[in-house]
Parts: C-alpha cells; sequence; structure tokens
C-alpha cells in the first residue's frame, strides 16, 4: 500500500440539497412534521468532500451558479479542504438543487433533481482542465455530467478512472466509458440497467458483475444497500456482506462508498480491500445526519475495515 498522499479530481455534481425527516411515519399526499434541512451537496461534490476528509488532495471541477447556493458549496468545500479552481462558474445561472424525502428510518422515499446546469459541462469547456486532470492520481467521474462529456473525459484522460452510476436513468450516459474505467459503482438497479442482468442479491449480482467486466470495466462494484456488495475483477466475483448500523439518514452513503473505492485505489488496495473500504465508508456515513458525516477519516474508516473484515468474504 502506498503511503505518498495521492491526489484525485472528481468530476461531476455539486448542488444544494434540501431534506425532509417526518418525525414519525411518512404519510403521502399530506403534510408530514418533522426537520427541513439544507446542506451543501451532490454526488462530485459528496465525493469529493469525503475523499478529503480521507486525507486525499482532492479538486471538484463542477458547474457552479452565480447565486447563495453557490457561495454555500464553495464555503463548504473549502471547510473540507477540496480545492475548487477547476470549477466553472456561469454567470446569471442557478446552482442546482436536490429536494428529498426520508421516510421515519432515514431512507429516502422522493426526490426531485434540477441538474440543468450540468449540462453546460460540455467536452469543449472540459478541455481546458484536460492538462490538470491528467496530473492527478485518479480521476472520478459522475454520470450527471452528460455522455458526450463522459465519453470525452474516457477518452482523453491518462489517469485511472472511477464513475458513479448515480440513478438508473443517467446510469445509460457510461455505456461508452465502460471500456476505459478502472472502477464502475452502481447500485442494484443501476447494475441492472447497464449489463441487462436482473439483480436481486449476491448471486445475481455476480453474474451482473462479471457481465460488466466483460463490458471492458476492470472492475466493478454492486452496492446490495444493508445486504453489502459484490464485487467482480475479469471472471472472480466476491459478496462481503454489510455491516449492522445506526441508520440515521442513508442519503449519501453511496458517494462515500465511490470516495473509499478512490481511496483505496490510489493507494493500490485489492479488488475486495477496496469493497471493504466501501462498505466501512458507507457505514459510517449512514450514521450521521449530514450527507457528508464529519466522522469520516482515514483512520476511522481502517478501523470500520477491520471489523468488517471479521465477517469473511465470500467467492460467487
Amino acid at each position: 500500500m502506498s503511503t505518498a498522499r495521492p491526489h484525485c479530481a472528481v468530476v461531476g455534481a455539486a448542488n444544494i440539497d434540501i431534506g425532509g425527516f417526518p418525525s414519525g411515519r411518512l404519510a403521502m399526499q399530506d403534510s408530514n412534521p418533522g426537520k427541513v434541512t439544507l446542506s451543501a451537496g451532490g454526488v462530485g461534490r459528496n465525493i469529493a468532500c469525503n475523499l478529503a476528509r480521507m486525507g486525499v488532495e482532492t479538486h471538484l471541477l463542477a458547474a457552479l451558479g452565480t447565486d447563495a447556493f453557490a457561495d454555500i458549496v464553495r464555503s463548504d468545500c473549502a471547510a473540507a479542504g477540496v480545492r475548487t479552481e477547476l470549477s466553472f462558474t456561469f454567470e446569471g445561472e442557478a446552482t442546482s438543487s436536490y429536494l428529498f424525502i426520508a421516510d421515519a428510518a432515514g431512507d429516502m422515499q422522493l426526490a426531485v433533481s434540477d441538474m440543468d446546469i450540468c449540462a453546460r459541462l460540455t467536452p469543449e469547456r472540459l478541455e481546458a482542465r484536460l492538462e490538470a486532470l491528467n496530473a492527478m492520481d485518479a480521476v472520478v467521474l459522475d454520470s450527471n455530467l452528460s455522455a458526450q462529456a463522459l465519453d470525452f473525459l474516457a477518452e482523453r484522460l491518462t489517469p485511472p478512472l472511477l464513475a458513479d452510476a448515480v440513478s438508473t436513468a443517467k446510469a445509460p450516459r457510461l455505456a461508452g466509458t465502460l471500456p476505459r474505467l478502472q472502477a464502475l459503482k452502481p447500485n442494484a438497479i443501476e447494475a441492472e440497467t447497464l449489463s441487462g442482468i436482473p439483480v436481486h442479491g449476491p448471486e445475481s449480482a455476480a453474474r451482473a458483475a462479471r457481465r460488466l467486466t466483460e463490458m471492458g470495466v476492470a472492475r466493478v462494484y454492486i452496492t446490495l444497500g444493508e445486504r453489502g456488495v459484490c464485487c467482480a475483477e475479469g471472471s472472480r466475483a466476491y459478496y462481503l456482506p454489510g455491516a449492522t448500523v445506526n441508520l440515521i439518514n442513508a442519503t449519501g452513503a453511496g458517494d462515500a462508498f465511490t470516495a473509499a473505492l478512490a481511496w483505496g485505489e490510489a493507494r493500490g488496495l485489492t479488488l475486495c480491500q477496496c469493497a471493504a473500504a466501501g462498505l466501512a465508508a458507507a457505514s459510517i456515513a449512514v450514521e450521521s445526519m449530514a450527507t457528508v458525516s464529519p466522522q469520516i477519516s482515514a483512520d476511522a474508516l481502517q478501523e470500520r475495515m477491520a471489523l468488517l473484515n471479521k465477517q469473511g468474504i465470500q467467492e460467487l
């Protein structure tokens, strides 16, 4: 494992999360007493802030407007140690936002995202950032970018590339980049969308993961929520069970997982070590009300990984 501090860039969405958390059972089509929170978010920003808290020198390339939400994003990134000089600012435009409603257990039940500004990250604009991105040890992409932007970056970038599938609607944008990816992190339904193989549990996830490696991805990590993760490299697939957690807010768990993959890949960890790092980060994330847990750190990650390693790994 390398001990040098890695340099990583994240290219993707930065926005404001507006969250609703009911005090009791969520009642649809009704007003629910509870708490409303406002915080910086976005898949790219969440991954970047997690990475920085893990001790990685992290740069965020995102599209920001000239509104108060953009100021919140920049301040939040600075507080986490994320550098934003590579990001673009678009005069007169609104920074993207994400509105979600959780249930009493903290699981997201409904969401609306306004991510139109991400379309401004065109290949023509991104070309101006290629030199800086190619100086990184790894680059993480999120599929809030357009398919054209993702394809452009996959063709022109030389560091190892990792990608987060984001959602079933946006995962297909990664189709052209799959042969260039060192690592891909979809959840079960995103993996099904990309592979064409229904995912219902570890065994079917293994089939989908192998299919995605056949499509060119070096390493695949299919998250299965509380059940854990299925990962594959070449024809070999493994299942790691999930950790027992005190669930407070599941939003951001997948982003923490992807950040830990980048942390692990930059340090030369094995497939299963990276998977354990992802599970560890996700388990820390869900125990915090914040989208990026203030408890995330390299030390916390390694301590949680040690506990997970005792649960065993199953080859599928």
